[in-house]
């Protein structure tokens, strides 16, 4: 049974048509996996555009100062300073997520293998903390981000408006 993602309201009428339980598992299943793949996307973008858009802003106020105003005429250059840790930061975060993910997929398939070929039930439950460290990872890229680029645009209209 086929359905098109769309609103937990259309997955509720849908459900209501289905009556025995394993038609109810597949569904949920599918469901399910139509999800993941759309977080899996989500995330893969959010990677993306926190490393081209910070590597973009760190470019922009580089131009800026060179450019625009001269760093000795420039007001409140510590505001600057902090958005390029910071960008730089958002930079980092976001390839070491990519890093330690890939550690957690690594333990994560040992631990598939540990349940579905040893059939040790504990590794079903069995936490994997690259998990919980990548997604602490993104949150953090994340606000770096967001704060350098709130930072930058401080500078610049301080800088453009003369102090």
């Amino acid at each position: 049974m086929k359905f098109k993602l769309g609103r937990l309201a259309d997955y509720d009428r849908i459900k209501t048509k289905v009556d025995n339980l394993e038609d109810r598992k597949k569904l949920h299943s599918e469901y399910r996996q139509e999800l993941l793949k759309r977080q899996l996307s989500n995330s893969e973008n959010f990677d993306k555009a926190i490393l081209s858009l910070s590597t973009a802003g760190l470019g922009f106020s580089l131009a800026f100062i060179k450019n625009i105003i001269h760093i000795s005429e420039a007001h409140f250059v510590a505001l600057l300073h902090v958005s390029w840790y910071l960008f730089a930061a958002a930079i980092i975060l976001t390839v070491s997520s990519f890093l330690i993910s890939q550690l957690g997929i690594s333990k994560q398939l040992v631990y598939a293998e540990q349940y579905y070929l040893g059939g040790k039930e504990e590794f079903l439950r069995k936490k994997n903390p690259s998990a919980t460290i990548t997604i602490i990872l993104n949150w953090l890229s994340g606000i770096c981000f967001f704060t350098a680029v709130l930072i930058t645009v401080i500078f610049v209209s301080q800088n453009l408006r003369g102090g």
